[in-house]
């Protein structure tokens, strides 16, 4: 199954969505349960909020554990965009 069709059945099931991104994987929540706020986080150009928004603590400690550049950050955001079939970031 494609990558976006198994993110298109995880988002009709409620599922979380798995993102590898380095050398680690992440957990994510489907994007029709991301928190609300993460949209106004995206839209105000709050990578680094929204990262952590749907990373959680212990996996945001994970992320920095890897001393992450702005860039790691939002090629982050763009992993866990794409791999819930929600697309690229807007600017």
């Amino acid at each position: 199954m494609s990558n976006s069709l198994e993110a298109q059945k995880a988002e009709a099931n409620g599922d979380e969505i798995i993102v590898p991104f380095g050398d680690h994987v992440y957990t994510v929540p489907g994007p029709l349960d991301w928190p609300f706020e993460t949209l106004d986080l995206l839209g105000d150009g709050k990578v680094s909020k929204a990262v952590a928004g749907l990373l959680g603590d212990e996996q945001l400690e994970t992320f920095r554990s890897t001393k992450p550049t702005v860039r790691d950050a939002v090629a982050l955001m763009e992993s866990i965009a794409a791999a819930s079939g929600s697309g690229e970031l807007g600017n």
